[in-house]
């Protein structure tokens, strides 16, 4: 046989490392292959859960939805009418200042601070305030949450009874409506409802 020339052992030695990087190569890929399907895999089992837990979430509000109480709808849209009803107080109270005739006082006159200005304003603030604390209330009652009945019923005592003092009928026809939809939070149908 005849003696190995240099080049013949370099050829044969390239030819055996590219033969183990094309397997290396190929072992690489095939688990690289199989470590993306796992992942996939994964991520598909992952999907499946969230959309099972999204499902189920779905029913069980359905299911409160179905459940809760004729008194609690009732309140909702009680306090939603009487938060919409101190909005336009507000917006009522902010016209009169801003259409007061010229020559009215611009401060607060103590005989009658409603009838300036100045007293037109600040009721339109107040009656904002409530308007908004009646809306936070109406939003939580929305949403089932045990605070709303403390704050709308705070609302309504605040008011209320205030009210009532000042005897002029109109005014103890909305007290009473305030302490009527304060009632209905303390329903025990609703009080068991809310959490």
């Amino acid at each position: 046989m005849p003696e190995d020339q240099p080049h013949h052992r370099f050829a044969r030695a390239a030819g055996k490392a590219t033969r183990s990087f094309l397997d290396t190569s190929r072992q690489d890929a095939d688990r690289v292959r199989a470590e993306r399907g796992r992942m996939a895999d994964q991520r598909a089992e992952r999907q499946a859960a969230e959309e099972a837990e999204a499902a189920a979430a779905r029913r069980a509000a359905a299911e409160r939805l179905a459940a809760t109480p004729a008194t609690l709808k009732v309140a909702r849209w009680w306090w939603a009418v009487a938060t919409a009803v101190f909005a336009l107080i507000a917006v009522a109270f902010l016209l009169a200042g801003l259409n007061a005739p010229a020559g009215a006082a611009g401060g607060l006159d103590a005989a009658a601070p409603e009838s300036t200005p100045t007293g037109q304003f600040v009721l339109a603030g107040l009656a904002g305030v409530l308007a908004l604390a009646s809306a936070i209330g109406t939003v939580q009652l929305v949403r089932s949450r045990r605070s709303a009945a403390s704050l709308l019923t705070g609302v309504a005592v605040i008011v209320g009874i205030p009210l009532i003092v000042r005897g002029h009928p109109a005014l103890i026809a909305l007290a009473a409506v305030l302490l009527a939809g304060a009632a209905l939070l303390w329903w025990p149908a609703v009080r068991r409802f809310l959490r």
